[in-house]
Order: C-alpha cells, then structure tokens, then sequence
C-alpha cells in the first residue's frame, strides 16, 4: 500500500506488556534438582516452612519459560524467596531465608562487576537483579494472566496462574479470551515474526518491537466472535495437552509436521486456528482476505554434511500462510498503524493546546479580569 516506514509504539499499547522478573542467583530457588549442592531442596523448603510458618510469607512459586513450553499444564517445580525491595533489615525478620540468600547469592554478587548495576546488586544482594513492581500491580486482581515464552519457535500464548514469573516470560495483564484469540492468531504472528529479533532459529518476541507497535482492531474486547474462537481453541490444546503429556513445543512440532497431516486431533487444533484467524481478520473488518494454510519451508537449507551427504536436519516446514496472503496483513496492519500513530499524535496536540490555553486563562485570572473587547 506504499507504506514502508518503520512502525511507531502506540499510547494505546503502553504499560500492557512486561518482561518477568530477573532474579539473578539461582540461590534465591528451591526446585526438586540438586543443582545448588541440596539433596532435597523442596523438602528443606517444608521443613523451613514448618519450623516457622512466617518463612511461607516470602516464598512464591517460579514460573520461566520450561514450564510454559514444556509442561502440558504449566505446573511449577520451582519455588523462590522475595524479599521484594526491603531493606536489609526487614528482610533479617525471615533470618532462616536470609541466611540462605547470604550463603549461596551474596557470594555470586561480589564477582559483578564495578558498574552502576553490578555496585547496586552488590550492595543489595537479598534483593532480586529487576523487581518488576509495574508487573506485579498491573495483574494484582486478575485470577488468570496472558504470557509467551519470550525466546521460543513455538509462540505458544497461554493463560498462567497468580506466580512469580522469570525474565524468560513476556507478559500481558489480559485474562480474556479475546486476547488469546488475538496474540496467538497468524495476524500477531506474522507482525511478530517480521519485527521481532531473533536468536538462532528461535523468535525473541520483544515487547517493544512485537506488541507496542501492534494495532489490535477496534472494540476488540467485547467481540464475542473473538472470545468464542479464543475460548474453544484454548480448551481444546489444553484438553489435548493433558491427554498426550506434551507441552506448547511437542504440540506445535506435531502441528507444523506434515507427518500429521490426517492425524484427527491435529487436524481440529488446525482448524480451530484457522476460525480463529478468521475471527480476527473479520475483527478487522478484512473479510475480502480469505487465506488458506500450506505446509511451507520457513528457509531453504541445502548445508550438506562433511561427508558430502544431504543434511540430516529437519527442515524448517511450518503450517502457515502463503508469503503473499501473510505480506497483504502486514501492510494493512503497517498502515493502521501509521493512522493510530498520526491519531495518538493528533490527540495529544490538541490536549497540550488545550491545557496551554487553560494555563495562559487561568495565568490572566489571578490578575485583573480582560476586559470586553
């Protein structure tokens, strides 16, 4: 549509997307490995808890990208000691937790190095590297949140339960199903594959680049065509999750993998996304986009091993749209947001001419009245 430039963060978007919470020290967790040299952390966590109930009050559970990609129900395995911002000595008032947070993340922290976050982490090592306390309010009365792996091939959306989340997760203070239909939809993904980074093979959803720029379409919240695809899809992944033990990763695997082409629930999950899409792009208003999905390469691989032979990798097929029917969304979706930039922009001109105009009144007013011209 001749709009090629760069696409702007939307006011609408802002302070509805965050990164979790970087801990930094793994001594800061319990999990049910022995990784920090603790046969049984877990069971020094109970019995820590039983020796004094109040250690309940500063231990949550822990939340990363494994068990959202990994686990079919997300469940935890980890747990995790928040001091949140306390001082030094109000955190003395849980001395069992403290002393396990001076023993195995002090000593951690003194090797950072001699810049303005290494001399701050030093100096409040009970603390965790980021609080997220912007996070942490935009959700407080929301029973359900909306969150992606922020490093993944999968772009699996799914709902989480209240937790402490890592700074593997990007999370968004949604609960409805509205929102699902429209982060997980081919729209979102494509937006998302095109200005997000990357790392390896894998997609680096970024906040910044991936969802302030997104323009989500107009009264998107109360669409009931939206909640119901949303709703459905998710219930059955979920469902199918559950059934097979096999997390967001194996279930996207088997739903890009031709080898499932006629596989049965495979091929309703497919459809269930394909009448979330068009829920979507019917959000929109697009209805003259009638798109069809296609086992496509992602890239072409023709890297031959040493020996001369064809590479054994798999190839990166994904079950998606065809190039031209995924560019026609990026343009319009480039150039809606071209229009809500110069609207947001419009609208806050003429709110600071307005607030100027007050000013300058108000200014006159505490003088003498202006006479009638």
């Amino acid at each position: 549509a001749g709009v090629d430039d760069d696409p702007r963060p939307l006011l609408a978007n802002a302070g509805k997307s965050f990164i979790g919470s970087y801990v930094l020290g793994m001594g800061f967790t319990f999990d049910d490995s022995d990784k920090k040299g603790v046969a049984n952390p877990i069971a020094l966590m109970h019995e820590l808890i039983r020796k004094d109930p109040r250690n309940a009050e500063r231990i949550f559970p822990y939340i990363g990208g494994e068990e959202v990609n990994d686990s079919p129900t997300h469940a935890h395995h980890r747990y995790v000691i928040n001091f949140a911002q306390m001082s030094e000595d109000e955190a003395r008032r849980w001395p069992d937790l403290l002393r396990i947070v001076e023993a195995r993340v002090k000593p951690e922290r003194q090797l950072l190095g001699d810049n303005p976050d290494g001399r701050r982490r030093k100096a409040y090592w009970w603390q965790w590297g980021r609080y997220t306390p912007a996070l942490f309010e935009a959700i407080r009365d929301l029973d359900r949140v909306l969150a992606v792996a922020q490093i993944s091939q999968t772009f699996g959306f799914t709902f989480l339960q209240p937790s402490v989340y890592s700074h593997k997760l990007v999370l968004f203070p949604f609960r409805d199903d509205e929102a699902l239909a429209l982060m997980q939809s081919r729209v979102h993904e494509s937006w998302a594959r095109f200005y997000g980074s990357s790392f390896k093979d894998d997609l680096t959803y970024t906040p910044s680049e991936c969802f302030e720029t997104f323009p989500f379409p107009d009264e998107w919240r109360s669409n009931q065509s939206l909640g119901d695809s949303g709703r459905e899809y998710h219930a059955f992944r979920k469902e199918l999750m559950i059934r097979t033990n096999e997390g967001l990763t194996d279930t996207s695997n088997r739903f890009h993998d031709r080898e499932f082409e006629h596989d049965p629930d495979i091929v309703k999950l497919r459809d269930l996304h394909a009448a979330m899409d068009r829920a979507v792009l019917d959000a929109y208003g697009w209805t003259d986009i009638q798109p069809t999905c296609e086992f496509i390469l992602d890239y072409e691989d023709d890297a031959d091993d040493t020996d001369g032979q064809p590479s054994k990798k798999k190839k990166p097929w994904r079950y998606r749209w065809p190039d031209e029917i995924r560019d026609e969304v990026l343009g319009r979706l480039l150039e809606l947001n071209a229009q809500r930039a110069r609207g947001e922009a419009s609208a806050k001109a003429t709110e600071a001419g307005a607030a100027k105009v007050t000013k300058t009144k108000g200014a006159r007013g505490a003088s003498t009245p202006l006479l009638d011209p």
